[in-house]
């Protein structure tokens, strides 16, 4: 366990280097743009074959329900 505790010592004493503000902006601003890419990826599809759907149902023709009559 000793060694495992001097390894993990040793890394916290390493000097951190700063990043740009510039850099860090940018990154973030990269991964936004990826996770909408990927969540309208998965959603146009989904839109679609929706409003598919709901086209294909309003041109069907509708069928006409007479009501039962009862005791005939």
């Amino acid at each position: 366990m000793a060694a495992v505790h001097a390894t993990f010592r040793s890394q916290n004493h390493r000097p951190l280097r700063q990043e740009s503000r510039a850099l860090v902006v940018a990154i973030s601003v990269l991964q936004l743009a990826m996770i909408v890419l990927v969540w309208l990826l998965a959603l146009i599809p989904m839109a679609l074959m929706a409003l598919g759907a709901t086209v294909f149902q309003a041109m069907r023709p509708a069928s006409v329900k007479t009501p039962s009559t009862a005791g005939s």
